[in-house]
């Protein structure tokens, strides 16, 4: 406890001292949702240059996205195995581009996984109904289906923390001692992720960073209409995302601190991350 106590209080540290990069994430992630939304806007004609522009479009912002993704969790374990007290800003592109490669693989590895779980979760939600009709039989008191169903959204939600958790560690370690090394581990990270101090930093994450930027975009206060509701909805949007950039920085370097004190310096392959 005292060990989790200590990766967190570091890890609260570096955020707050890496104010500037946890704005310039929210500023990536808004022009990048911008990006895509602008995307999916785009007229559905069988134009020939306009399918191109699209396509073009598509894989700038796969790239983008694996930059910034890639940046953060590669800066995350440069930043904890260096000891380092803020997380540099130029480690999203430097960090990012470096590993660009790793990390395309990686995302695409990620979402086989995610849609084999979301098909799981899916397929068994689809028998809350069978479930709650044998309950209503062999207990002689009805039950609702959607006691069953909200039951059933928990355990998914507490899973979907599990599946994330996993996800970032293996990143973490992957860039540390490459493929083999991480499938070796992911059998102990994945236990680590649904017990003890990784599940509890992931529930703090989530609950904590999440929670708040729940609560601010969804609490509208009362202005008069016109150029003053423009402006706070642009002010609720804009601490949303940095709250949930500095979310996801937190449990990044959360995860990072945590494997770096398991690792074995001599089985770290050397890739430029440790000084």
């Amino acid at each position: 406890m005292n060990r989790a106590l200590s990766t967190w209080k570091w890890s609260l540290g570096v955020v707050a001292r890496s104010y500037r990069t946890v704005v310039v994430m929210a500023a990536l992630i808004a022009l990048w949702a911008f990006a895509a939304y602008e995307w999916l806007g785009m007229p559905a004609e069988s134009s020939t240059l306009l399918m191109i522009l699209s396509f073009l479009w598509a894989i700038a912002q796969l790239l983008a996205a694996a930059v910034i993704v890639g940046g953060t969790l590669a800066g995350a374990g440069e930043t904890a195995s260096a000891e380092y007290r803020y997380f540099p800003l130029r480690a999203l592109w430097t960090q990012g581009r470096k590993n660009i490669v790793a990390t395309l693989v990686f995302c695409l590895a990620g979402l086989a996984l995610v849609w084999i779980c979301r098909a799981a979760f899916d397929w068994v939600n689809a028998h809350s109904v069978e479930v709650a009709s044998f309950l209503t039989f062999h207990s002689g008191k009805p039950v609702s289906h959607e006691l069953i169903e909200n039951f059933y959204n928990d355990i998914e939600w507490l899973l979907w923390i599990i599946v994330s958790g996993f996800l970032l560690s293996f990143f973490i370690v992957m860039l540390r001692v490459g493929w083999h090394g991480a499938g070796k581990q992911s059998a102990r990270m994945l236990a680590l992720c649904a017990f003890r101090t990784s599940f509890l930093t992931s529930l703090l994450s989530v609950l904590v960073f999440g929670g708040l930027a729940y609560e601010i975009t969804n609490r509208h206060p009362l202005v008069a209409p016109g150029f003053w509701d423009y402006t706070q909805v642009v002010v609720r949007f804009s601490l949303a995302l940095i709250i949930i950039s500095a979310g996801a920085l937190f449990w990044s370097l959360s995860f990072a601190r945590l494997h770096m004190q398991k690792q074995d310096p001599s089985q770290v392959r050397q890739r430029g991350l440790v000084q």
